[in-house]
């Protein structure tokens, strides 16, 4: 169903259905807009490539474009550099008083957006990859993953795997999704190996210094893990960058890292949020009677947002593969 679209232009660096830097700093004087008719428009915030995820975001922007091609919404995507531009964006957005569902997409756009849905209730807002604590905002949709399942996975082969019965983690600052992922990877440890091996446990902000983030990884290094599993914003690559393949490998998230490091990654556990925005998209794009405010809803493998990247059966045996997916469904029996 196609409602219309706004076409905006301008010298400022504005695309709309792709990309929209620093929307609110363009001269409006030069600015060129021509009205077609009403449209729903869905803004996408993402953080800025390099920095988080870029096979998150590129997957966020995939449900953008098919919900554009397929629903007919005005898809905008702009890319926030820090806290101070992730608010200035969201301000100028409600000032504007036209976008029908704002989208943060990653576990950093969390606190934001809910002080934002409290502020603002006559505005609908997302967040993909996080949740609030307490009574979510009936304006509010959040969406999770099944970050426990994945760190168990994680766990399970880490602990088969070690051969020094050490073995590391390191979390970012996913709120939400780092507590999941840590409290999976300790049950597939527990799960996989009976001489409970030490987890040497580190926390790295990728966003305030890759420095120390990589000293954190060569520290865990050092005290002795040789598998790593590393659930940080960055799709492991820090990790998998600072270990010495000699002595570490790394269980990588996000994308399929394999190719990226051969020598260095034993499986990467991959995510998606492309249906994740696709069906946001289509809960607003008829009026918003469908909008799921005020419930987290929970992506996982049933939904395709979350598996274990096949290049994982050139590092890890049958064997294991094999004892894994058994524990799963002991572990996991009631859901899907």
């Amino acid at each position: 169903m196609r409602l219309g679209k706004v076409i905006i232009s301008s010298i400022s660096a504005i695309i709309i259905g792709t990309s929209l830097v620093g929307c609110g700093l363009f001269d409006k004087s030069k600015e060129k807009e021509e009205i077609v008719s009403d449209t729903v428009n869905v803004t996408l915030l993402t953080d800025t490539e390099g920095e988080a995820g870029e096979t998150l975001i590129s997957s966020a922007r995939e449900g953008l474009s098919e919900a554009e091609s397929e629903l007919g919404i005005d898809g905008r995507i702009i890319k926030c550099s820090g806290t101070d531009d992730i608010k200035s964006n969201i301000d100028v957005l409600i000032k504007g008083g036209k976008t029908s569902l704002i989208i943060g997409a990653g576990p950093r756009f969390e606190k934001i957006i809910n002080a934002y849905a409290e502020k603002y209730p006559n505005q609908d807002f997302a967040i993909i990859d996080g949740t609030v604590e307490g009574k979510i905002p009936k304006n509010l949709a959040t969406i999770t993953f099944d970050d426990e399942r994945s760190g168990f996975i994680a766990g399970f082969i880490a602990g088969k795997m070690t051969s020094k019965n050490k073995v590391a983690y390191i979390g970012g600052i996913s709120g939400s999704s780092e507590k999941l992922y840590r409290r999976g990877f300790e049950k597939g440890i527990k799960k996989s190996n009976d001489k409970s091996p030490e987890i040497i446990v580190r926390n790295i902000n990728i966003y305030d210094s890759k420095e120390d983030a990589k000293n954190a990884i060569v520290d865990s290094e050092y005290y002795g893990a040789d598998i790593v599993f590393s659930p940080t914003e960055d799709d492991s690559k820090i990790a998998i960058d600072s270990v010495n393949s000699n002595y570490s490998k790394v269980i990588a998230i996000n994308k399929d890292q394999y190719h990226y490091n051969k020598d260095k990654v034993i499986a990467s556990i991959t995510k998606s949020y492309s249906k994740a925005v696709y069906n946001l998209c289509s809960m607003v794009y008829d009026g918003g009677n469908d909008f799921k405010g005020g419930q987290n809803i929970k992506y996982g493998v049933a939904e395709k947002a979350i598996a274990l990247s096949p290049s994982t059966e050139n590092t890890v045996p049958p064997d294991v593969l094999s004892s894994l997916s058994k524990a799963l469904k002991e572990e996991y029996s009631n859901q899907n």
